[in-house]
């Protein structure tokens, strides 16, 4: 999905997490779309009709593209899809709600059907709402703030994609933690698209965990704003982990060690 097309998209968006993107300084936040208010960035988890390879990576770029609308990079996956019957918690109440939104959903309505929100004071709180035994509850250096369960699922009430969003502060840095969770119900093959409206570089590195394990990391050039972007990508256990961290330049190192001593929990 490009330019028009995605910003169309925008009000499946919940207001509610616009709005509290709003905050500075505004970093990303995950619905349909994972939307970076500090870029104007919107992600989309979607099922794709062809994709690269992975070779035991977890992520693998698929294509950095800019143009005069937006510049961004695409990643496809290499993620179980766990049978939804391994989620144990409270989130077994959710496949009804979603079946309750498309029967009651008429086209002048500004949501969409097949998307739960829920907020938590606590990451651990969001996970025992999961009940997934897979996931992992570290969490970065760093202050805890507020954490969003994100749920996506189809007509019949079938989850295809859990994720647990969590905010951190570490100074001036600004952190975001994504763990998402993908059932068997998702039939296609995952890509995950990162695109801003902004002129902007990316290149990638991979580091490696103490523990021998593969972080992914894309680094992004400033914005107009003079924040800059570290995204790292980890799959442990089949969940996909992806810390993303804003910062501005004098906080680089700091930023860069907030990432690597994350990853090197795992």
């Amino acid at each position: 999905m490009r330019g028009n097309e995605l910003l169309d998209k925008m009000d499946l968006i919940d207001p509610a997490y616009v709005e509290a993107a709003d905050a500075a300084p505004k970093i990303r936040k995950i619905g349909r779309f994972r939307w970076s208010a500090v870029a104007a960035c919107l992600c989309i988890l979607l099922g794709a009709t062809t994709v690269l390879a992975v070779t035991g990576l977890g992520t693998k770029i698929i294509e950095i593209f800019k143009n005069k609308d937006e510049s961004g990079y695409e990643l496809s996956a290499d993620i179980v899809k766990f049978p939804a019957s391994e989620l144990k918690g409270e989130i077994n109440e959710v496949p009804a709600l979603i079946r309750k939104q498309f029967e009651n959903y008429q086209p002048f309505m500004s949501q969409a059907p097949g998307y739960f929100y829920k907020n938590f004071e606590t990451r651990d709180a969001a996970c025992d709402y999961v009940g997934f035994e897979k996931l992992q509850r570290l969490q970065p250096d760093a202050k805890e703030g507020l954490t969003m369960l994100h749920v996506q699922g189809k007509e019949n009430g079938d989850l295809t994609i859990v994720s647990v969003e969590t905010w951190y502060t570490a100074g001036d840095v600004r952190m975001q933690l994504f763990s998402d969770i993908f059932t068997e119900n998702l039939e296609d093959e995952i890509t995950i698209l990162t695109a801003t409206t902004e002129d902007v570089d990316f290149t990638e590195s991979f580091y490696t965990t103490k523990s021998g394990k593969t972080l992914h990391v894309i680094d992004q050039t400033a914005l107009e704003s003079g924040y800059k972007g570290l995204d790292g990508y980890l799959v442990e256990d089949g969940v996909l982990y992806h810390l993303a961290v804003i910062y501005l330049e004098k906080d680089a190192e700091q930023a860069k060690t907030l990432l690597e001593q994350w990853a090197d929990l795992y």
